[in-house]
C-alpha cells in the first residue's frame, strides 16, 4: 500500500516537472542589450534616400532605423513646364513696288547775240534727241541769256529762245505737248563769267530738261 503511494507521487512530481519545462520554452529569455547591439552591428548597412524630388540626399543606414518608403516618397515628379515663350508665326506681307525712280537728263543749245533762231546745230541735237523726249514724263524748256542790255529785255529774249525750242518739238512730234512746260528769266543763272566772249556765248542759251522714269529706254 505504502510503495503505490509512493509510485504515485513519483509519477505526479515527474510529469509536473515535464509541464514545467514545457512552458518555460514557450516564453524565451529576453535578449540583453549588448546582444541587441551586436545584432544591430552585424546588420549590412543600406543606402537609403532622406528625401524625395529635387532635393533628395542619400546615406548610409542600419536597419530597423533606415527610412521607409511611402506612396509619396514613390510619387514622379511633374515634368515643368517649358518656360520657352511661344512665338506666334506672322504671316508675310508682299512688299509694296519700289516706286520707279526718275532720271533727269539736260540737252544745252546756244544762241547767237540778240537771237532766237536756232541754229542749223541745235536743230540737230533736238533732232537727235527726240527718241529719248518721245519717252519722257516730263519736259522743261528754260530759256536764258548772259547780261548784256537791259533785264526787261534780256526776260523777252529768253521767253522767245525758249518758245522756239518748243514749237520746233511741236511741229516735229506734237504728241509731246501733255509733258512740256516753259520757263524763261534772263540775266541770271550764269554758267559762265560774263567778262569775255565765250562766256557770254555759254550763257546765251536754252536747257531742255526732261524726267525719264526709271527702266525705259535712255
Amino acid at each position: 500500500m505504502k510503495f503505490r503511494s509512493l509510485r504515485h507521487c513519483t509519477l505526479g512530481f515527474m510529469s509536473g516537472c515535464t509541464l514545467l519545462a514545457a512552458s518555460c520554452s514557450l516564453f524565451p529569455p529576453p535578449a540583453s542589450p549588448n546582444h541587441q547591439a551586436i545584432t544591430q552591428h552585424s546588420a549590412p548597412a543600406q543606402l537609403a534616400q532622406i528625401d524625395f524630388g529635387r532635393q533628395a540626399t542619400f546615406a548610409h543606414c542600419i536597419p530597423p532605423t533606415c527610412p521607409t518608403r511611402t506612396p509619396k516618397t514613390l510619387a514622379l515628379e511633374t515634368p515643368e513646364q517649358s518656360t520657352s515663350p511661344i512665338v506666334a508665326s506672322t504671316p508675310a506681307v508682299p512688299s509694296a513696288p519700289a516706286p520707279k525712280k526718275e532720271v533727269s537728263r539736260t540737252l544745252t543749245l546756244h544762241f547767237g547775240l540778240g537771237s532766237a533762231k536756232l541754229s542749223p546745230a541745235a536743230r540737230v541735237e533736238l533732232k537727235g534727241a527726240l527718241p529719248d523726249l518721245k519717252s519722257a514724263s516730263r519736259i522743261t524748256i528754260i530759256g536764258r541769256t548772259d547780261n548784256t542790255g537791259p533785264l526787261a529785255l534780256n526776260d523777252s529774249l529768253a521767253l522767245a529762245r525758249a518758245l522756239a525750242v518748243r514749237d520746233y518739238l511741236l511741229k516735229t512730234y506734237p504728241t509731246l505737248t501733255p509733258a512740256l512746260t516753259i520757263k524763261a528769266q534772263g540775266g541770271c543763272c550764269f554758267i559762265a563769267p560774263n567778262d569775255t566772249q565765250a562766256g557770254r556765248t555759254q550763257n546765251r542759251r536754252v536747257e531742255v530738261v526732261f524726267q525719264m522714269n526709271d527702266g525705259l529706254p535712255p
